[in-house]
């Protein structure tokens, strides 16, 4: 009696375990979706028409050059410091900056990805060098940004 009890319990138990495992890594690619589109949508073509779309009203900059929050940021862009941000643009279809990774836990995206640098010791040379953005994802929109970013000396 004891057993027939048991067994429709655990199957219960194994069967919601399942949908629970199967629904976080649906999150996780939803929420790397929202950066891999946020890089093709609005950073690459400098689109900042489109940047609410894809960031928070609460957003927060943590990049020392720039910290503060959304406005903080679009302020920034429309210095010209990271090109023509005048102008709205298409998507891109290919990313000129593609990750080298993706990864993704909990409500934190890491986007790692790698530039070719001349070498300052040799410019007829080049060096590989990778770097980072790392975001937290809240309700389908970036709300936080870090980056490797530091202050240049004056």
């Amino acid at each position: 009696m004891q057993v027939r009890r048991t067994v429709p319990i655990a199957a219960l138990f194994l069967a919601g375990s399942c949908l629970w495992a199967q629904g976080k890594p649906a999150a996780l690619e939803a929420n790397k979706k929202v950066v891999y589109d946020f890089y093709r949508v609005v950073w690459e073509p400098k689109n900042l028409a489109a940047l609410p779309q894809y960031m928070g009203d609460d957003y927060v900059e943590h990049n020392p050059m720039f910290n503060g929050g959304r406005d903080d940021l679009v302020r920034f862009l429309k210095t010209g410091r990271f090109g023509d941000w005048s102008k709205t643009a298409p998507p891109v279809d290919k990313l000129n900056d593609p990750p080298a990774l993706i990864m993704a836990e909990g409500d934190l995206v890491t986007w790692i990805f790698k530039r070719n640098r001349k070498d300052p010791k040799d410019s007829a040379k080049n060096y590989e060098s990778f770097w980072f953005d790392t975001f937290r994802i809240r309700n389908g929109k970036i709300v936080e940004h870090w980056d490797g970013a530091t202050r240049p000396a004056q």
